[in-house]
Order: C-alpha cells, then sequence, then structure tokens
C-alpha cells in the first residue's frame, strides 16, 4: 500500500513532467501502473522504487511517466473529427494553399499512431486534388515507447477493428502472422517525435492544421490555458484546431473560437479567420448522398447502411422495399415468379368426371401463376372467371368485384368480372359459366353433394386444395 507522503511525492513529479494531475482517489492506478516497473526491475515493491526515484534516477522517471500516460486510441476515433476535415477542412485548404501547395498537419499526443494514419488515408483518397502538393503529417508523443509502435504501423486483430472500414484495411494492409502492418506508402506519410507538451513549441515550426484531442483533460486549468495559448502561436488565422468530445476552449481560452454549428473544431479568434463552407458536412452529417458516396471528392470512408435499413427504392435500384398496399403493383426485389403455379390444377368447365366419382370444384378461366408477395401475378381464384390484377401479399381474404355474386363452393352464382386478387387466401371464387351444383344460392354451407349439371347424380364435390397459407406460416420457397 502506497502511503500518502510517496503518493504526493510521486504524482507532483508525474505533473512536472507531463502535465498529468493524479488526484488522491487515482492511488489504486498509479500502484497498478507502477508494480510492472518494480517487478521488472527486481524491486521488492513500490517503497523501493519510490526511494530510487527521489535519488533522482532519471531513467526511471521517465519509465514511470510513460506508464502512466493512457495511450487509447483508435482508427477514425469519434468519426465527427474527420468528417469535419475531410468536408469541410480539406476543401478549404486545397483551395486556400493553391498558390503555396504546401500544408502541414500536427497530431499531438499521436499514441500508437492510428490518428495521423487515419488522416492519411484520407489524404490518399484526395491524391488527384493533391498532385504535386508537399503534405506533412507530424505525430508526437511523450511516450518513446508508444511512438516505436506507431512508426512500426503493426497492429493486432482487435485494434484494426476499431473503427476501421473493412475496404481500407484491405486496400492499406497486410497481414503478417497474426498483426496487419499499414503500407509502406501510408507510413512515409508521417513523422513521428517523441515531444512533451509543456516545452517550447516553436522549435516544431507552423501549421495549417492541429489535432490536440482527448489530452487537455488530464491537465489542470493554467496548463490547459497554456498549451492552447501557445498552439495558437503556431498557426496562421486560416488554422484549424481539433479537440477531443470532452474537451472545450470555452471559459479556457480566448485564442480560439468554435466553428458555427460545429462541436469539437475550432477556429482562431482572429479577423482573418475565413468564412467556410460547411454544406457538404451538414448534408452528410443529415445523411445525404455526400455520406454514402466513395470517390475522392468524399474520401470513400463511409459504411453503408445494412439492407435492413436502407430507403426502399424498389427492384431497378436493388433496394428491399415494403410490400405493396393491395391491389397496388410492388415494387420489391423479389425472386422472379416462374410459369409454374403452386396450386394443384383444377377441371376445366363442366368437366368434373364420370358418375359417382369425387370431383374438386370446377373453374373456368385460365388457372396463371401464384405471385411471390409483391410481385404481379395472374392468379385466379377457384372456380372465378377473369384475370387477377396485381397481387399483394398476406392481405385479408376479400371477394371478387363484378356483375356476379360471389358464392362459396357448392353454392351456384353468375360469372362475374375478377378484380385485383390477392395470393394466400381461403378460397372465395365465384362460380365460373360451368356451375358445379345445385345448392342454397348465397349461403355459406359445407360443400353439398348434389346433381352436377356435368357430372353423376350423386357427385360429392370437394373444396379447392387452395388453403389459407399465411395461416400455416410462409410458403415454401423452393416451390
Amino acid at each position: 500500500m502506497m502511503k500518502p507522503e510517496d503518493f504526493d511525492f510521486v504524482s507532483r513529479l508525474i505533473k512536472s513532467k507531463s502535465g498529468l494531475v493524479l488526484s488522491e482517489d487515482k492511488t489504486y492506478l498509479l500502484e497498478s501502473r507502477l508494480m510492472p516497473i518494480a517487478r521488472k526491475r527486481g524491486m521488492k515493491d513500490l517503497g523501493e522504487l519510490i526511494g530510487a526515484m527521489r535519488g533522482g534516477d532519471r531513467q526511471l522517471v521517465e519509465d514511470v511517466v510513460d506508464a502512466m500516460t493512457t495511450n487509447e486510441s483508435f482508427f477514425f476515433r469519434d468519426t465527427k473529427p474527420f468528417d469535419q476535415f475531410r468536408h469541410v477542412v480539406l476543401p478549404h485548404m486545397i483551395k486556400a494553399r493553391a498558390s503555396k501547395r504546401h500544408l502541414r498537419i500536427w497530431c499531438a499526443a499521436a499514441s500508437s499512431g492510428q490518428e495521423p494514419y487515419s488522416l492519411a488515408m484520407i489524404l490518399d483518397e484526395f491524391k488527384s486534388q493533391l498532385s504535386g502538393w508537399r503534405v506533412e503529417i507530424i505525430g508526437t508523443d511523450i511516450s518513446r515507447e508508444i511512438l516505436t509502435k506507431a512508426r512500426a504501423g503493426m497492429y493486432s486483430q482487435f485494434e484494426v477493428q476499431r473503427g476501421l472500414p473493412i475496404n481500407l484495411l484491405v486496400k492499406y494492409f497486410q497481414k503478417k502472422e497474426d498483426q496487419w502492418q499499414i503500407s509502406a506508402d501510408i507510413r512515409s506519410k508521417v513523422q513521428y517525435k517523441e515531444f512533451n507538451l509543456l516545452e517550447d513549441f516553436r522549435p516544431l515550426g507552423q501549421f495549417d492544421i492541429v489535432y490536440c484531442r482527448n489530452v487537455l483533460i488530464y491537465f489542470d486549468q493554467p496548463t490547459k490555458s497554456d498549451v492552447l495559448a501557445r498552439v495558437s502561436a503556431l498557426m496562421p488565422d486560416d488554422g484549424f484546431l481539433f479537440l477531443g468530445g470532452a474537451e472545450t476552449v470555452l471559459g479556457i481560452s480566448d485564442k480560439f473560437k468554435p466553428l458555427a454549428r460545429q462541436r469539437g473544431i475550432y477556429q482562431l479568434n482572429r479577423p482573418g479567420a475565413p468564412e467556410v463552407d460547411l454544406t457538404a458536412l451538414e448534408k452528410a452529417q443529415a445523411g445525404g448522398t455526400a455520406a454514402a458516396s466513395s470517390g475522392a471528392a468524399t474520401g470513400g470512408l463511409t459504411f453503408q447502411k445494412p439492407k435492413h435499413m436502407q430507403t426502399a427504392a424498389g427492384a431497378a435500384t436493388g433496394t428491399a422495399a415494403r410490400p405493396a398496399a393491395p391491389g397496388t403493383a410492388g415494387t420489391t426485389t423479389t425472386r422472379p415468379t416462374t410459369s409454374s403455379t403452386t396450386a394443384r390444377p383444377f377441371g376445366t368447365a363442366g368437366t368434373t368426371g364420370a358418375a359417382g366419382t369425387t370431383a374438386r370444384p370446377t373453374t373456368t378461366g385460365t388457372t396463371g401463376t401464384t405471385a411471390r408477395p409483391g410481385t404481379t401475378g395472374t392468379t385466379t381464384r377457384p372456380s372465378g372467371t377473369g384475370t387477377a390484377g396485381t397481387g399483394s401479399s398476406f392481405s385479408k381474404p376479400s371477394g371478387s368485384t363484378g356483375t356476379g355474386s360471389t358464392a362459396r363452393p357448392g353454392s351456384t352464382g353468375t360469372t362475374g368480372t375478377g378484380s385485383t386478387g390477392s395470393t394466400y387466401r381461403r378460397p372465395l371464387g365465384t362460380a365460373g359459366t360451368g356451375t358445379t351444383g345445385t345448392g342454397a344460392g348465397g349461403t355459406p354451407p359445407r360443400p353439398s353433394s348434389g346433381t352436377g349439371n356435368t357430372g353423376g347424380a350423386g357427385g360429392t364435390t370437394r373444396p379447392s386444395s387452395t388453403y389459407d397459407r399465411s395461416r400455416f406460416g410462409k410458403p415454401d420457397d423452393k416451390k
């Protein structure tokens, strides 16, 4: 257990070396980060390690500061800062720097390199517009060890799955055993330097764009203000600053002002700060076509939505549409309707068979194909005369419209003209020109036996084999 005086010593030392502020409730965090260093050096406990630090072991102090630095990073982190870069900042800079053809970007606290490499991939998508330009990306961090990893550009499966679109993984990475390495071309676009944000910034030179994300949150208020003031001194009037989602300049520095209607991106609070066009960005944020396009103009970094989330656009566009309303033509991406039917064939008009045989209700008309949901089919009902119109899926039973009356099997009705039909219904067809049997007209009795016009006396008619498929689940797709 760390003593209070040891915690005070280490926390003050870390703040003086890195700006990182550790409150007393971070004692457990400090112990968990320092114990691996003690074991690596063969020390029996934290007391021995802290004693060596008090004795002026500079390498040990660097190791401790390095261990306390948070190196959380992943590709295209938070998405929005990279959309802002792609749709606002980069188009503006390409226009504003057309005469100089030179662009410098600084990624402060670059960690293991995902942030600068994300920017490098976007820039590569704009390579036709940046032909002949000199573009520099400088990544700095206080940790020497993490910069070694960044330069190698080697990432685990878990790391490449965090924020990296699959098309960019395929395009820019190569598999190396159980790791993925970013291409040499992308690695060559980024320079890494060991640098402490508490040091003088002037040797770094001027930058048009600065990413200083998720680092100010570890500083106290005076340190935040000091860092922002020194960052502003490195930037031209039309420069841009990016901060993390939990960071702001408001109430801390008057050197920057938020970009209108945007969060996390700032312009210099100077008369020379230009108006920028937010149209493309706002269109992308609203889910417009700019967010879905994949050409050089937009960087091509956006995932397509899953099919079930895409807007219905009909079969022509290949998107899945909702089933059409009853009686209307559907525009769905259905399987092609075949010429075969799923119903058993019915008899022709007036030919129910010899006397005493069991016959199905006779029909007059053409038995069409049974359409799948949303497709246009010509399905006739049993005993119906006429051509059914566009079908809709899973609709409630409805009668046919025509001059004749709708009869159940075994009833006597006149021939009507069938209107829009629907699939998967109970048989409610109209009687055809060849009437089936003499029943109580207009009443819904069970199939009755009687004297058919063409069948023999005592012939028993059976109801159609067409049944309500919606009661028994979806139809077999293979039929």
